[in-house]
């Protein structure tokens, strides 16, 4: 009898574990060939099973962080009101159903950028502690303001708490800042950089002229011009260059700057209001240097990124997420020619 009972369980149990299995074959059929298709059955199990977005060789991006992030970047959106600045959002009409389908793709780009910053870093034996969020974020407080304000600013156009402001924005930016710094210690073409700006700052010491300097070592259109950019507000500078010139006198030399982008000598030639607002006449030296962007494209070409929706797939000769329909992409590139005052497609 006992054994019949146990065949019976068995039985049921197995019954039970193949429709199941058979369930989440449906709902993945679903999710990935009509991924448009909103079902809250559907919504609420692929919020529960690790469903994949992407897949890569250093791990997987689920379809509920992707749905969650695009979930957060539509309530930031909708939780302003952009008609005083002439804008508008507004996600519930076709074409603006549209725009957050590009809005998710820009996001699933985002993500794996993340994911594979924190796989390369690791690699590296870089790790991002909580003592060193934490520590970030204190810094982040005491430079923009209290932290209730913080908690606000969070959770009107967020929804988010401080922890989530941890993990999503503090935690991979430090990672990427990291890693950059790191890939900078080892790379060549960055020590290279280095040594030339040195040797333009050397010659600017022994009183070499700054435009005669300025063509014999800095690389881009001013350098035929001596180094003459014009004038400038500090909104247009890259933030490193703005801070280091609201320092300077007129005439005055800049330390040797690092930005994202390159190695920067400024020197103010001029400056002046206009408008109510300070502008600046400057000269610059610059000696480029290999972008985080371009070591993280490089790196992408080894991970086989693998997205299993239709909706889009791994360009990986552009190293971008891509719309799998033509309209779609024609669609994109039209609205970014004329993004016509919506806020979610201008940033």
């Amino acid at each position: 009898m006992n054994n019949k009972k146990r065949i019976k369980f068995i039985t049921i149990l197995g019954a039970f574990l193949i429709l199941f299995f058979v369930y989440l074959l449906l709902v993945g059929a679903v999710v990935y060939l009509w991924p448009k298709k909103e079902n809250k059955i559907i919504q609420k199990t692929v919020s529960i099973i690790p469903y994949p977005a992407v897949i890569h060789k250093a791990g997987f991006i689920t379809l509920e962080k992707l749905d969650y992030q695009l979930l957060v970047a539509r309530k930031f959106y909708e939780s302003q009101d952009f008609s005083k600045v002439g804008l508008r959002v507004d996600f519930s009409t076709p074409d603006g159903q549209k725009r957050l389908a590009i809005k998710k793709k820009n996001i699933l780009s985002k993500l794996i950028e993340d994911s594979i910053i924190k796989a390369e870093a690791k690699k590296r034996g870089i790790l991002v502690t909580q003592e060193l969020v934490d520590q970030e974020v204190d810094r982040k407080l005491k430079e923009y303001g209290t932290g209730n304000q913080l908690k606000d600013f969070l959770e009107k156009f967020y929804g988010w708490d401080i922890q989530d402001f941890k993990e999503n924005i503090v935690k991979p930016d430090l990672y990427q800042e990291k890693l950059f710094s790191q890939l900078k210690k080892t790379d060549p073409t960055y020590l290279e950089a280095r040594e030339k700006i040195e040797k333009a700052q050397k010659d600017l010491v022994e009183k070499v002229s700054f435009s005669e300097t300025a063509k014999k070592y800095s690389q881009g259109e001013s350098a035929k011009n001596g180094g003459a950019l014009g004038w400038f507000s500090a909104n247009q500078m890259l933030p490193e260059v703005s801070e280091v010139v609201f320092g300077l006198q007129k005439n005055q030399l800049s330390e040797i700057v690092e930005s994202s982008i390159g190695f920067h000598i400024i020197q103010m030639e001029d400056m002046k209001e206009q408008n109510g607002e300070q502008i600046f006449k400057l000269n610059q030296i610059f000696v480029p240097i290999k972008s985080f962007a371009q070591w993280l494209s490089e790196m992408e070409g080894d991970y086989k990124i693998f997205i299993p929706s239709r909706e889009f797939y791994w360009d990986s000769q552009a190293g971008k997420v891509q719309f799998s329909e033509q309209n779609m992409q024609k669609y994109e590139q039209d609205l970014l020619k004329n993004p016509i005052n919506d806020p979610s497609i201008i940033f």
